[in-house]
């Protein structure tokens, strides 16, 4: 069983915690079954952790979870939790637009790992009703006991979780936090109903999160925890992150605002085409298809070259991933 430290509390879901990237070999040119690179992920996770980040998710959008197999999916999230070896908790990526899957993959991870949190996605595709979202959370708690954070992400998944919906599941013990990426920064239905579930789940063992890289700051102001983020990869934007932590803990929100001003280089790179392929850029890895590299985008040529820019000039951290730089 591994020693690695797993998180029981909505108290515990706060700060920073990239979003693993799963970087592979090129050992399969057709893109189909590559091997995970385990030597680069070890690389990856030492970074992040030497500049403290509070935890690291592996297996979420940005680690490759649509497309990675199932025993990958197992292997590295069994990975993860074992070279972190308790330096700082771990949340598994777990979700499906299958409620049986969801509960397999829940249970196959606590079988091997123990009690570990899980990062559970909405129905994408199936999209189901409210009701079903309900029945979706309550059956994962119910079925597995694990804690889950609920990650609300409509622009992937066409599946959006209403602020009565959430604050309902809210009330399940099991379900202690949301990942909230939606645009709640500009005014309109998302903001407003993010600031109503922030306002009605104050009371409960529950904490928000922004899955949005931009809105550090903002959400923080609105009551909510800290960031689940992809462009916390890159080791200097987690530095950066967790100075927007501390300046909003230190009651300084103008300085937590400069902060994220000065993240926006790296998050509009890292978004600069569909997460995870700029990262993939960044890191110097193939993507399992249908994804392909940022080259091979429309425009690709330019984008790539920025990336390379953007490691030249602000992220030097990178460097050892690309000979020539």
């Amino acid at each position: 069983m591994s020693s690695s430290r797993s998180i029981s509390s909505a108290a515990q879901l706060r700060g920073v915690w990239p979003a693993l990237f799963t970087p592979l070999k090129n050992d399969d040119p057709k893109r189909l079954r590559n091997s995970i690179d385990y030597d680069k992920a070890k690389k990856i996770i030492d970074d992040m952790i030497a500049e403290g980040v509070t935890g690291i998710v592996p297996v979420g959008t940005t680690g490759q979870s649509p497309t990675v197999s199932t025993e990958q999916h197992l292997e590295m999230v069994r990975f993860t939790v074992d070279y972190v070896a308790g330096r700082v908790p771990v949340i598994a990526g777990a979700g499906s637009n299958s409620t049986r899957e969801s509960v397999d993959m829940i249970q196959a991870i606590q079988k091997a790992l123990g009690d570990t949190a899980v990062l559970c996605v909405t129905g994408y595709y199936n999209n189901p009703p409210q009701e079903g979202l309900v029945s979706h959370f309550e059956t994962l708690s119910a079925e597995t006991g694990a804690k889950i954070v609920i990650y609300n992400v409509p622009a992937r998944t066409a599946s959006y979780l209403e602020p009565e919906t959430l604050i309902r599941l809210a009330a399940d013990k099991n379900v202690i936090g949301l990942k909230q990426a939606v645009d709640f920064r500009s005014a309109g239905k998302f903001r407003d109903d993010t600031k109503k579930v922030l306002a009605a789940t104050r009371g409960l063992d529950f904490s928000v999160v922004t899955g949005e890289d931009d809105g550090v700051a903002e959400i923080l102001e609105m009551g909510g925890t800290g960031v689940i983020t992809a462009s916390g990869n890159i080791p200097e934007v987690s530095r950066l992150f967790l100075k927007i932590v501390a300046a909003h803990e230190a009651g300084n929100s103008g300085g937590a605002r400069a902060f994220q001003e000065e993240a926006m280089v790296f998050v509009k790179a890292v978004f600069a085409r569909k997460n995870p392929l700029p990262l993939a850029a960044l890191f110097d890895s193939p993507l399992f298809q249908p994804l392909v590299s940022v080259r091979e985008t429309a425009g690709g040529e330019a984008v790539q070259e920025m990336l390379l820019q953007l490691i030249r000039e602000h992220a030097p951290s990178l460097k050892k991933y690309h000979s020539g730089i």
